[in-house]
């Protein structure tokens, strides 16, 4: 359980960092649609990765009382 939450900590990094990227290319982008696509993909990525981080979370909290 420990490594799942690692692992999407790490997740939601990676796909924050890409989504930081991603916005900046929003503005005057010679490719429009895959930045859009890349970026509703990363924050859609992101959203997931925060709401398992909180959920297993939770979980290892109730594990330990």
């Amino acid at each position: 359980m420990h490594k799942v939450l690692a692992i999407s900590i790490l997740g939601m990094g990676i796909t924050g960092a890409v989504l930081i990227i991603s916005v900046a290319l929003l503005f005057k982008s010679p490719i429009g649609n895959v930045v859009l696509m890349v970026t509703a993909a990363s924050t859609i990525a992101f959203i997931i990765f925060a709401v398992a981080a909180l959920v297993f979370r939770r979980r290892l909290d109730a594990k330990r009382e």
